[in-house]
């Protein structure tokens, strides 16, 4: 079990009031189902930003007589009538929260505060828990009230972390087409397309591929993702007897540059690496020196890279080895004077 599984766990059991923050995708709220159905928690479940404030939530108003004795006229009032399941819930979860009506969010801190709607007592509430993506220029949501964010005891983190044995034990995807899409998504894409390609977004991949249908349909048009990488590990054709990664990069440089010669694949591999991670670069230069032009020149349309490899060839400019090279190959393709 995760550290976050377990403060999942232990936040359930000693009825805290949660919130829960990350990107879309990214499970939030099948975590809260799983925990509270293996607790025996009583959960009732709403989509924030789709409620009706008063049908859904706080209740519609209906004028109700009460009968007087001896023949006086009835006094009226309002009972507010909502959904039975409200009262019996355990835990109420508001998922996307900070795309909600402002009654509903209203609503929201006064269950959390006093375990009533309107007035009306909840007799079984325990907790209430809240999920919300972060708010930024990604996502059209609001920015909670203070008052309300500063009521959840427990604010948890949420990472976009997809998981094997989630797409192949609960989403029935094979197990090596589940590796293929981890791997994939953790190795062969940059920080931009990880938050662009949600672990659900993996998920429907895989069950698309396993349908049968081109995993291009299963990305949004907008999205231009590596798919060729994807290809070829769901294939089972691995470029090395090793995972190409930060460490293994610069680690194990000469197991690398003896593959490079004559295989598009690896030297294409080896070239989006150090797109991925520019910093790696000044550590690899035999790598770069190794690309062919064309795959030189990509690498260097990235600023970071050109800058740092421009000052590594000017301290070789007149010694020897790789740096040295360096100098001479950047002097040839003109980034260099």
């Amino acid at each position: 079990m995760s550290r976050l599984e377990k403060a999942i766990r232990r936040c359930m059991e000693m009825n805290r009031n949660v919130l829960l923050i990350g990107p879309h995708g990214a499970g939030k709220t099948q975590m809260v189902r799983d925990e509270a159905a293996r607790q025996g928690i009583k959960l009732k479940y709403y989509s924030a930003s789709t409620i009706d404030p008063f049908s859904d939530l706080v209740g519609v108003p209906i004028p109700v007589e009460d009968a007087v004795p001896g023949g006086t006229p009835s006094h009226r009032h309002l009972e507010f009538i909502r959904p039975a399941d409200v009262n019996m819930a355990e835990l109420v979860f508001f998922d996307e929260l900070n795309r909600s009506h402002p009654k509903v969010q209203n609503a929201v801190l006064e269950m959390i505060q006093f375990r009533t709607i309107n007035g009306v007592p909840l007799p079984q509430l325990r907790m209430v828990w809240a999920a919300i993506n972060p708010p930024g220029d990604m996502y059209n949501v609001t920015e909670l009230d203070p008052a309300l964010v500063d009521r959840f005891h427990v604010h948890l983190l949420i990472p976009a972390d997809p998981s094997v044995a989630y797409y192949h034990e609960r989403a029935g995807i094979p197990m090596k087409v589940a590796q293929a899409l981890v791997n994939w998504w953790r190795f062969d894409l940059d920080d931009q397309l990880r938050t662009m390609i949600s672990p659900r977004r993996l998920e429907y991949m895989g069950k698309a591929y396993v349908d049968g249908i081109e995993l291009q349909y299963a990305l949004p048009l907008a999205i231009k993702a590596p798919l060729r990488n994807l290809v070829r590990r769901l294939e089972g054709k691995d470029l090395l007897p090793f995972e190409l990664t930060r460490e293994t990069l610069v680690s194990r440089q000469g197991e690398i540059l003896a593959e490079m010669p004559g295989n598009a694949d690896v030297m294409l591999a080896v070239r989006e690496r150090l797109e991925l991670w520019p910093d790696t670069v000044t550590h690899c230069v035999p790598l770069f020196l190794a690309l062919t032009s064309e795959n030189q020149m990509a690498v260097l349309k990235n600023k970071a890279i050109k800058v740092a490899l421009l000052n590594l060839a000017r301290q070789g400019r007149n010694g020897d080895g790789a740096l040295c090279q360096l100098a001479d190959r950047l002097l040839a393709v003109g980034v260099m004077k």
